[in-house]
């Protein structure tokens, strides 16, 4: 025990990262003026007034509400009596778009849903007009950032509202496709993926990368009902917006894990005084589990880790910019180098074993967040080739010839070979690595049905 307090008597300086990771900076006047963000902060503001101004109120609020929560959380760590409490959300996601009239999992044609259900839709989509118009108006903002501090007890704005909305939206322009508008369709579907492409870009966290992500799978969705629907008479204008859409990747995780230093950087400083492993297991510990919390304390370093942990999550940066087919190759290199090199191993070294183990322990769990990007990307292309093959009027029997001649940018992007053709269904198939909760079953893989 008293080779553990040697070890650990003295931490390391924070490191120049971690110092930045621990600085927030509340936005000027000017980085909020014609703020879409803002919107979306206020999404859930009472309708019965000016739309989008007080949208626009409520973000300004809850923005400040934050900075003034996180000063908190820096002074007092994650002792929450006496915290500013949050703005919380009234209103209920469910009235916006019903579970009963969501297109359900594995519906081949949502379009033809729509329809069934289109008196209900345009219903909602007119009671919620006031909510529709504010996913337009930050989506054409001047300008949209997030300023929002990710930290120890953050907040998110309210986005199973930003979610139920922008499917009512994509639900609206079916009907309009449906009912002989291909272009007013197109203008609604544009909007829906400028807005999900800003909120992608200006993610500070996981969390909202994700819910981006879950918003682009369900614009490709509408999009492929789109394509299987164009004929030689739908207007060349149309058939090229389609294209142009589908031509995007999803924006990378680089703005995500950057948020995540600033999270990571919070929880470790809040735990600096008090120690990460204060909490007994039960009431009434023995003097065995009391000697064990003792000593994980005295071997845990928080400077040290955190400036461990940040250097690990810019190795995770570095590698969610690399191509799909170089991701497995880069994660299996860190990882050795992580195991051999500073491995949660504490009869290895003395010194800070609890800390190395806290900041590699969840090392592993990003591969999952940098594979679904890459997924939804293999679907973007999956639907790409669709639309390309309606648009050229591939014959289904020479389908297996044409996709051999696919420009490597529409391959399987962890294998970039072709993708797969089903001739059994007529479908293309792309099979990625991580469960899908909008496919049967969560299943990864990725299929479209292809008309004659």
């Amino acid at each position: 025990m008293t080779a553990l307090i040697v070890a650990n008597w003295n931490d390391d300086a924070l490191s120049e990262p971690a110092q930045q990771a621990l600085q927030y900076k509340p936005p000027t006047e000017q980085a909020l003026q014609g703020n879409g963000y803002l919107i979306l902060m206020g999404l859930d503001a009472p309708a019965e007034g000016d739309a989008i101004g007080d949208a626009v109120t409520l973000g300004r609020k809850r923005l400040a509400r934050e900075v003034e929560r996180r000063r908190w959380v820096e002074a007092h760590g994650d002792g929450q009596e006496g915290m500013p409490p949050s703005i919380a959300s009234e209103t209920a996601t469910g009235d916006v778009l019903p579970d009963r009239l969501r297109c359900p999992v594995g519906e081949p044609d949502c379009f033809a849903w729509f329809v069934k259900h289109g008196d209900e839709i345009q219903a909602l989509a007119k009671t919620h007009q006031a909510l529709l118009q504010r996913l337009a108006a930050a989506a054409s903002a001047p300008q949209f950032s997030n300023p929002a501090p990710f930290y120890l007890l953050a907040e998110f704005p309210p986005y199973g509202l930003l979610v139920r909305a922008h499917e009512l939206w994509l639900a609206q322009a079916a009907l309009e496709w449906m009912r002989g508008r291909p272009q007013q369709a197109m203008d609604i579907a544009r909007q829906a993926a400028q807005l999900r492409s800003r909120v992608a870009s200006s993610s500070n966290s996981l969390i909202a990368s994700m819910i981006a992500l879950a918003m682009q799978y369900r614009g490709l969705h509408w999009l492929s009902d789109a394509s299987a629907r164009i004929e030689p008479q739908t207007s060349v204008a149309v058939s090229k917006e389609v294209d142009e859409l589908l031509s995007t990747p999803p924006s990378s995780l680089h703005q995500a894990l950057e948020g995540e230093k600033h999270y990571v950087a919070s929880v470790l400083y809040s735990v600096k005084d008090a120690g990460l492993f204060a909490a007994p297991w039960d009431e009434h510990p023995a003097w065995w589990q009391r000697t064990f919390h003792r000593a994980c304390n005295w071997a845990f370093l928080p400077r040290q880790t955190l400036n461990l942990s940040l250097g690990y999550l810019q190795q995770i940066q570095a590698i969610s910019s690399l191509p799909a087919h170089q991701l497995e190759t880069a994660f299996s290199a860190a990882m050795r180098h992580w195991d051999e090199g500073e491995a949660c191993s504490p009869w290895k070294r003395l010194r800070n074993a609890a800390g190395i183990c806290v900041a590699a322990v969840g090392i592993p769990s990003y591969q999952g967040y940098v594979r679904r990007i890459a997924d939804i990307d293999g679907y973007r292309r999956l639907v790409l080739l669709q639309h390309r093959a309606t648009a050229q009027r591939i014959a289904l029997a020479n389908m297996p010839a044409w996709l051999a001649q696919s420009p490597q940018e529409l391959c399987n992007p962890y294998t970039l070979q072709p993708m797969q053709w089903d001739a059994a269904t007529n479908s293309l198939m792309f099979e990625g690595r991580e469960k899908q909760n909008q496919n049967p079953d969560q299943s990864p893989v990725y299929r479209i049905r292809v008309r004659g």
